[in-house]
């Protein structure tokens, strides 16, 4: 087994790490397997086209983690990379989480598992305050996440984004430490 600069476990199948560069294939030919579905919603899937995009990427990762500017991770199952999600921001006391899921590994409850531990190291080991996600208008599947986990929806949402060639309004979910504890 290849190293990782990072990780937490979070269950006996399920880890959020940080690989060391050499896993940059592996993650890239996961991506390029799945690209349609990809980038349904995710506009970088389109410009992640080699391992040395996808190396870059990765190297970006760990010095942002390391000059804890973000806390982006890759989701495990059973030791295989399935997901990436993370803090893709970090300010002061707030984080935005950000993912996406492999497509043959949706609807067994993965991501909620992901993002729940996202949620545990930001507010445990980050001490942050506020916690953000946002999702694309009629991406019903990542929007449902945030309801499962208790975040609020606001009644505000962002100018549209153009991905695709489309234009899509996002939507904005929070979470604050201080409603975990009511």
């Amino acid at each position: 087994m290849k190293a990782f600069i990072f990780k937490v476990k979070i269950d006996e199948s399920l880890s959020l790490v940080i690989p060391d560069l050499s896993r940059a294939p592996e993650i890239f030919s996961l991506i390029d397997k799945d690209r349609e579905h990809l980038r349904t919603w995710l506009p970088w899937a389109d410009s992640t086209l080699t391992v040395e995009d996808t190396r870059k990427n990765l190297s970006e990762r760990i010095e942002s983690f390391t000059r804890k500017k973000q806390a982006s991770f890759y989701g495990t199952f059973n030791g295989e990379f399935v997901a990436s999600v993370g803090f893709v921001v970090l300010n002061d006391n707030e984080g935005e989480i950000g993912y996406w899921l492999l497509s043959k590994h949706g609807g067994k409850g993965l991501m909620t598992s992901f993002v729940k531990g996202c949620i545990d190291y930001g507010f445990n080991e980050l001490n942050l305050n506020k916690i953000v996600i946002k999702c694309a208008e009629g991406n019903i599947k990542s929007a449902a996440i945030p309801k499962r986990l208790g975040f609020t929806q606001s009644d505000k949402t962002e100018k549209e984004r153009i991905r695709n060639g489309e234009e899509h309004r996002t939507l904005i979910f929070t979470l604050d430490k201080s409603d975990l504890r009511k």
